[in-house]
């Protein structure tokens, strides 16, 4: 019988590892390095860049330090190959909360932290949106008011208060099962992409967290 088989590709975006079993069925996973991989989503981001790299026990890390003169950035990671990923991992840790936050009222949708999951279509942009909530507990969702005819934007809460700080929290989700729920579509796009927001522009709060380990996998 044949054993599984391990192989390992380094790309300028990612490590990918690709395992085949004895049957034959491969799995492949992806992870994502804090690094030149991500860059600025300029179309909706303003000019400066208040994300920086960092290390934590080893550990390499985006640290966002958003003040309240900025316009909101969003970090953004391209995927070699767009694939229908079932399993999303990462950890996050929030240092500064901005105060008052809402992310359901104009001019307080800030976000302690937030995962964006951009899926690769033609027509109509879909994005899921997992958010550190200051107001909303884990597991409220609901449509962004950015949403419109050629772009769904769904949010979801992954935590929420009470506000505890400097600890860092793994999250697991399944991309492709919630865009099958929240969308309402079995006919699910492959994930294009990552993305990564930190910001206190409506609230004028300072904003400060970090995020490291992304990893997806069949």
């Amino acid at each position: 019988m044949l054993g599984v088989r391990k192989l390992c590709l380094m790309t300028a975006a990612a490590a990918i590892v690709i395992v085949v079993g004895s049957d034959g069925a491969r799995a492949e996973t992806v992870k994502l390095p804090v690094g030149s991989a991500w860059h600025v989503l300029s179309r909706y981001s303003g000019n400066v860049n208040y994300y920086t790299t960092a290390e934590d026990g080893g550990v390499k890390m985006w640290h966002a330090a958003y003040r309240p003169e900025l316009e909101t950035v969003i970090l953004y990671a391209r995927l070699a190959h767009a694939s229908a990923y079932h399993h999303l991992q990462w950890r996050w840790r929030v240092q500064k909360l901005p105060k008052d936050a809402d992310e359901r009222v104009e001019g307080r949708m800030d976000n302690a932290a937030a995962v964006y999951v951009y899926f690769d279509t033609t027509f109509r942009q879909y994005v899921l949106k997992y958010v550190w909530s200051v107001k909303y507990d884990p597991g409220y969702n609901f449509r962004s008011a950015d949403s419109s005819i050629f772009r769904k934007l769904q949010v979801v809460v992954r935590e929420g208060p009470p506000p505890w700080l400097d600890a860092w929290v793994t999250e697991t989700v399944d991309p492709v099962d919630d865009f099958k729920k929240y969308f309402g579509d079995d006919d699910v796009p492959p994930i294009a992409g990552l993305g990564i927001l930190s910001d206190g522009d409506g609230t004028k709060s300072m904003v400060e967290a970090d995020y490291a380990d992304f990893e997806l996998a069949d």
